[in-house]
């Protein structure tokens, strides 16, 4: 199990300069935001920038183990169209860059269509981008995020429905239980377990409940807060889990700071 650095967190910094500094404090894996707004790539990247960018994490010492996009599938018509083409676009920088995993997102609920709705078009799409993937020889597997809000992906519950059926080779779950303290949360050994053998990636962060506003959460550090990271870690170790831990925390401090905290709590867990 390794340690990395979700690149969101260090949105301001400059791609080479994130990579510096979290090489520098000892990480040797990093995450990167895929977006439209090109930070830190964008989804239409050129086979050129691609080597580049597979070079400059060389330079460093970094593994790039997932690309974070923001394609999501489930939506009607011609978004969902536009939406499984970057997924495609995606996978392909992720080969060239030689990321074993890229994120997918779930379309958020829309009332029109209904959940089944939603759940039909993703299904179908999923199956489109896959088949693309399959058509290419492209070896990068896209997982799909534990979300809320905007998602239609609040529990594991919720992405083991989306999933049954597919092969767990072929697609995957970013396990992440701090979007669920709010919306989907369940005992955390049971949010692992039901989609045990589709988590190929973990995104860490924690909150705690916010004294001020009823029901509202903050971030914390990783050691204090509703999810329970050292139970967490010690569940996937016994269950065979051999992916990253890649650190999210939203806590409004120096990045470079937060990531050097974390790095310590994955090394006295056993995460390097």
């Amino acid at each position: 199990m390794r340690a990395a650095v979700y690149s969101l967190i260090f949105r301001e910094y400059e791609l080479r300069d994130f990579m510096s500094s979290v090489s520098s404090i000892g990480y040797r894996a990093v995450e990167l935001r895929v977006h439209e707004d090109g930070v830190h790539l964008s989804p239409w990247l050129k086979p050129s920038q691609a080597g580049e960018i597979k070079k400059m994490a060389e330079d460093y010492g970094l593994g790039i183990c997932c690309l974070a996009s923001y394609a999501k599938l489930g939506y009607p018509g011609e978004r969902g169209d536009v939406e499984v083409r970057k997924a495609v676009a995606v996978a392909r920088i992720a080969d060239r860059i030689e990321a074993p995993l890229f994120r997918i997102k779930v379309a958020g609920y829309n009332p029109e269509l209904g959940y089944e709705g939603v759940r039909e078009l993703f299904r179908r799409q999923l199956s489109q981008l896959l088949n693309a993937l399959r058509g290419e020889g492209i070896e990068a597997v896209p997982v799909v995020e534990q979300h809320g809000g905007g998602d239609m992906a609040h529990s594991t519950c919720m992405l083991k429905d989306l999933l049954r059926g597919f092969e767990p080779e072929a697609v995957g779950v970013i396990f992440d239980p701090g979007n669920s303290v709010r919306e989907g949360w369940l005992p955390l050994p049971l949010q692992i377990d039901v989609v045990r053998e589709y988590v190929k990636h973990v995104h860490v962060k924690n909150y705690e409940w916010d004294p001020s506003e009823l029901g509202a959460v903050r971030p914390s550090p990783l050691d204090r807060g509703i999810v329970d990271w050292g139970r967490v870690i010690e569940v996937l170790r016994s269950w065979g889990y051999r992916g990253c831990f890649s650190l999210e925390d939203f806590r409004p401090l120096p990045p470079i700071d937060k990531a050097r905290e974390a790095l310590e709590f994955f090394r006295r867990h056993g995460v390097e």
